[in-house]
């Protein structure tokens, strides 16, 4: 059976705004990891925050306050090798 991972991301523009809006996410209690941006996205820093899909309506809520310059929110599904990348409108 091969391996899946479904996630979303926000990819930034800058290695620092990536790693403050982790922390903002972080103090405000959704759980979250900075990561690579994936290579199917391969735009911005080079740097994103992912977090489940089911926080993503909170993430942009919190992401509409701050408006750090990002190269655009994802939606992330990986099966095996496969990888599928879906930009979500914000």
């Amino acid at each position: 059976m091969a391996y899946k991972e479904t996630f979303d991301i926000v990819a930034f523009r800058s290695r620092s705004h990536a790693l403050r809006f982790s922390q903002i996410l972080k103090d405000s209690g959704y759980s979250n990891h900075v990561i690579s941006t994936p290579k199917e996205v391969s735009i911005g820093c080079g740097l994103s925050v992912k977090f489940s899909p089911a926080l993503t309506p909170y993430v942009v809520r919190i992401y509409s306050i701050y408006r750090y310059p990002i190269s655009g929110f994802y939606h992330i599904e990986r099966i095996g090798s496969t990888v599928q990348v879906t930009r979500i409108p914000v």
